[in-house]
């Protein structure tokens, strides 16, 4: 018999951008030229007036974890 399972990781993590404009720009703006850029340190997406940087991610430390699919058996038992 195959058991099988699964394990999802969860951590908070920030990512940061800068993003530079000859002109203003509404949240909605912003948000799509930071998105705009590959989530690569230092990568640029740039149109007519403005210029959005990733700068990095910030992983955070208070990782959760989730186990599913087939029950998983204790340490104490034998198999």
């Amino acid at each position: 018999m195959k058991y099988n399972y699964t394990y999802e990781e969860y951590s908070q993590d920030t990512r940061s951008y800068k993003v530079e404009s000859d002109i203003k720009l509404t949240e909605d703006q912003i948000m799509e030229l930071a998105l705009s850029c590959p989530m690569v340190d230092g990568s640029v997406y740039q149109d007519k007036n403005s210029k959005a940087t990733f700068e990095g991610t910030e992983f955070g430390d208070d990782s959760q974890t989730e186990f599913g699919g087939d029950e998983a058996v204790d340490e104490d038992e034998d198999e």
